[in-house]
């Protein structure tokens, strides 16, 4: 479509541009503007997601040092590495070396406003292969195996809807990566794709084609629940978050009943569950109903002992830690 091709880089653009010159048929014209373009899509939805993850978390904290250890420990070495990657003119993008060891310095000096160059978490030479990607997420501190990444709730959804439907939890660790294997067979695709190498026999159908664009989509949702769960790992105890405590019942799965004597809550706020569970250890979800005695109410501001109940859109458990968090800043 328009659209997609108007999303290519040049290099894309001229590769695309070469192949229909030489009287490529639609078939293979069609499937290698789909090849290029899905590629070029999961690198920057890689590189997008990783980079706002950083300007999250750089907001929610209020000093470099109580960022992530892993963040902080690898900063310094790609910064540089990012500082002469602009030199050689290697990376695209607006930052220039003064503005990269300017950050730099924010972030050593102990200034108040800081600035992460998060650019450098996604400075990479070659393709965006599932080990690239998750060498990004190490660098940032963050353990991501691949049942991890399964068994976010994108993944959970799209092998539900599979036929017949997967079940991630009947598979040992050696067993899942091949159920990741798309990722790298588009690379590979790819790779093909640019150095002219297309087998008519190999050539995709719209409707495979298709699959394997809601594959990429589920893998960057899945890879945006794995950050989020990170984040709300600092969003429990920081000073934008109001403790609930565990709950006096549950009802439904969805009802949660609280006793407080000092809360804020109205509908839309967000909260959170921490479960315990090392893969997956928060569940979270607006307010969809706030209730005391029976009566719905869109907002309470609890300042005496009262018992309310709050309807989530999550499987509540009472064994749960619950939080309410603030708007992030």
């Amino acid at each position: 479509s328009e659209a997609r091709q108007s999303s290519l880089t040049p290099y894309e653009k001229c590769l695309l541009s070469e192949i229909a010159g030489v009287g490529t048929s639609k078939r293979r014209y069609v499937y290698t503007v789909a090849i290029v373009g899905l590629y070029g899509l999961l690198e920057r939805l890689v590189d997008s997601i990783l980079e706002n993850y950083i300007g999250i978390i750089s907001a929610l904290v209020d000093r470099y040092d109580d960022l992530p250890e892993g963040l902080k420990k690898n900063h310094v070495n790609l910064s540089m590495e990012l500082v002469k990657a602009v030199s050689e003119e290697r990376h695209r993008g607006d930052l220039t070396a003064s503005q990269i060891i300017a950050n730099l310095h924010s972030c050593l000096s102990g200034d108040s406003i800081f600035r992460v160059n998060a650019p450098a978490f996604v400075l990479h030479r070659g393709n965006i292969t599932l080990r690239k990607a998750r060498e990004f997420l190490t660098a940032l501190g963050i353990e991501a195996p691949a049942r991890r990444i399964l068994i976010m709730p994108a993944f959970a959804k799209y092998f539900a809807a599979a036929d017949p439907p997967v079940d991630i939890q009947s598979f040992q660790d050696a067993g899942l990566e091949r159920l990741l294997a798309p990722i790298d067979d588009l690379v590979e695709r790819r790779n093909s794709v640019a150095h002219g190498i297309i087998d008519i026999d190999d050539i995709e159908t719209v409707d495979l084609l298709n699959k394997r664009c809601l594959f990429i989509a589920t893998f960057a949702d899945a890879l945006h629940e794995v950050l989020q769960q990170e984040l709300l790992s600092i969003e429990t105890t920081c000073r934008h978050s109001q403790s609930l405590g565990r709950p006096l019942a549950v009802f439904n799965d969805h009802i949660v009943c609280f006793n407080s004597d000092k809360c804020r809550i109205a509908v839309g706020d967000r909260i959170v569950a921490a479960t315990g569970d090392a893969l997956l250890p928060f569940r979270w979800s607006a307010v969809i109903n706030l209730e005391v005695n029976h009566t719905r109410y869109q907002s309470l501001d609890i300042t005496s002992t009262t018992q309310f109940g709050v309807e989530v859109g999550f499987n509540a458990r009472k064994n749960h830690d619950y939080f309410l968090l603030l708007e992030r800043p």
